[in-house]
């Protein structure tokens, strides 16, 4: 079993890496690796791809939200198809050597590029399974070379038979994260581990690994209200400024590896609307306020999560506090949005999906 993701954003790599650290900590039967497709494109393309990513969303978000839409319309094309698998030759070359029986792909590139070698070799048996990233549906994931594909939600698997894929190719597993957040942990424990106090209401404030967003503002507009824990990711300016403001009932840390342990002292978390942040924040049964969320992909994501009524989208400083505010009160509407995120949420993707490998090998 190949795993192929592409770094453009954190979450298609931490979906992959999450399934491939499963499988070969529980199904050594199941032979898997995990390879990011961009290393097997050229400079000049990995750089566009990746590097131009980042610098849109942060720099030219406008720009990146047009390229979005368009990116609708030129869904399946087949010329960038063919794009996508003359610049990934070393990629096909790797696929044609080792002969894999599964290829399971977290990013849609790799879709595309596999999509054009099934075509010029009607005779391999390669399955492609499609493990879609995110709880809204782009067309681009979409291609007949897939096999199978995996959805986060039911809406996606809806979306995904609307436009005439048959019902039968698809498994609403949920997004693969981290086994170690499926870990039932002792939040007390945790809460003595890491100083937090369990008697207050306690907010997570985390918006991926640069903290990106008006940290500063949404702390000071909440602070002494209510406890904070606020991940600050890569952004030392913004972690100094925040540690040396000793705010009262905040504590801040810089870029972490214990996420599942805040998650689980935590009674809400304000975050971007990431695949990959919801997903996890699903499991831990946290009620989300989105907040500073890329254009296109999460504010569709933002939209999916509150229409199911497991999350609330809020832009403006005075709306977040209002809505975190509101949770922290009003106990009614907090078990409400807990009981919503028990509907969407999938706790045995790991198992799911690794059983439905095995199906297949």
């Amino acid at each position: 079993v190949l795993i192929v993701y592409a770094t453009a954003g954190a979450g298609h790599k931490k979906a992959a890496q999450a399934l491939e650290s499963y499988l070969q900590n529980t199904r050594p039967e199941l032979s898997s690796k995990a390879i990011d497709i961009l290393d097997y494109t050229p400079k000049f393309f990995r750089a566009l791809y990746s590097e131009g990513y980042t610098f849109l969303i942060s720099r030219l978000p406008w720009l990146w939200f047009i390229l979005y839409r368009v990116s609708y319309l030129l869904s399946n094309n087949p010329i960038f198809a063919c794009i996508d698998y003359i610049t990934s030759q070393p990629f096909i070359r790797l696929l044609k050597r080792e002969k894999y029986d599964i290829v399971i792909s977290t990013h849609f590139l790799v879709n595309s590029a596999i999509s054009v070698y099934k075509n010029k070799n009607p005779e391999i048996n390669l399955r492609l399974i499609s493990i879609i990233t995110d709880y809204n549906l782009h067309p681009i994931w979409i291609s007949e070379a897939v096999s199978a594909y995996i959805t986060s939600c039911g809406y996606v698997k809806d979306e995904l038979i609307k436009r005439g894929v048959d019902e039968a190719k698809i498994k609403d597993f949920g997004i693969p994260a981290h086994p170690k957040f499926y870990a039932s942990l002792d939040r007390g424990a945790i809460a003595l581990k890491l100083g937090v106090d369990q008697s207050r209401f306690t907010a997570l404030i985390m918006t991926g690994a640069f903290g990106i967003g008006p940290i500063e503002k949404i702390v000071e507009s909440l602070a002494g209200k209510m406890q904070l824990l606020v991940v600050c990711g890569r952004n030392r300016g913004l972690y100094s400024r925040l540690s040396s403001a000793n705010l009262k009932g905040v504590k801040v840390y810089p870029l972490v590896e214990n996420v599942e342990e805040l998650m689980s002292v935590s009674d809400a978390i304000l975050t971007k609307a990431g695949g990959l942040s919801i997903t996890e924040s699903l499991i831990k049964g946290l009620p989300m306020i989105f907040f500073s969320n890329i254009p296109g992909l999460e504010t569709a994501n933002a939209r999916v999560i509150s229409g199911c009524g497991a999350g609330f989208i809020a832009d403006a400083i005075s709306d977040i506090k209002r809505a975190i505010l509101s949770l922290e009160s009003d106990r009614s509407l907090y078990e409400k949005t807990r009981l919503n995120i028990n509907k969407i949420k999938h706790i045995d993707t790991l198992d799911r999906l690794s059983e439905f490998l095995l199906a297949l090998s």
